[in-house]
């Protein structure tokens, strides 16, 4: 079966220390036949203050020059677009002259504040987990990206082994997830979380069986990867839980349209 990663930061990423062309060849070598980088693209003031602004052009450029170097590897131009429905008319300018192939919709940064991609203790409460899914609700309301990265991301960052209550957010949970079906935005199945305390893939078994309950298929496996290590080490193990839990089919996009992957 062929292997697909639709979340890759090489280091045009600052956070990142992969090299493009390491990535490629260790890609080839694991049969994947499909990768996207996915550099970070966060537009608000804050996080562009801290890790700055992706300049596109040379970033397309770049991948340019893999698709020659790798004709083998289909490379994907994409970008994680950081809290989208907060900077949505101001990406579509900037998107008119060099539109990435593949766009995930992630929120790191809630609007009181609070970087969910970091480490916490456990102050996170019943009040905080509803902003973080409400926010979620805005961005796959707003319906200008492929897939939604990384849901439930803030369990990553958790340093203790008590899982905040998320009983009073299902609703919600189950909103933003009937409107990725409405609108086809892809789920992604993050597997960073099995580096993390949570050892468990984002989002976990028990949220993406309320997804396929209310009809969902669209998921996709992604590595996260900032280094090279990372990149097909979960792979396999995110794959089984897919299977275990009942999907049938893994997505990935490709010239604009999904394609699957019978698993």
């Amino acid at each position: 079966m062929i292997k697909i990663d639709y979340h890759i930061h090489g280091n045009y990423s600052s956070d990142s220390i992969i090299k493009y062309d390491e990535l490629c060849d260790k890609a080839i070598l694991n049969n994947y036949k499909y990768i996207a980088f996915t550099e970070h693209y966060d537009l608000i003031d804050s996080e562009i203050v801290d890790y700055g602004l992706l300049p596109l052009k040379k970033y397309f450029q770049i991948i340019d020059k893999l698709r020659l170097r790798y004709p083998h590897l289909n490379i994907i131009r994409g970008i994680e677009l950081g809290e989208p429905h907060r900077v949505s008319d101001f990406a579509k300018k900037l998107f008119i002259d060099y539109k990435p192939d593949y766009i995930i919709g992630s929120l790191h940064v809630t609007r009181s504040g609070k970087n969910v991609s970091l480490a916490i203790n456990n102050d996170y409460n019943e009040s905080d987990v509803k902003e973080y899914y409400t926010e979620n609700l805005e961005m796959v309301e707003t319906n200008n990206f492929d897939t939604l990265g990384h849901l439930s991301i803030y369990k990553r960052g958790l340093l203790t082994d008590t899982l905040p209550d998320e009983r009073g957010s299902l609703s919600i949970i189950d909103k933003i997830f009937e409107t990725m079906i409405k609108n086809e935005i892809c789920l992604e199945v993050n597997y960073s979380g099995y580096k993390a305390k949570i050892n468990q893939h984002l989002p976990e078994d028990d949220l993406l069986l309320r997804y396929k309950k209310l009809g969902g298929r669209l998921v996709t496996i992604a590595s996260d990867s900032h280094n090279l290590d990372h990149f097909d080490k979960f792979y396999n193990k995110t794959l089984d839980s897919l299977k275990e839990i009942g999907f049938n089919n893994i997505y990935y996009k490709f010239k604009n349209n999904w394609h699957e992957i019978r698993i």
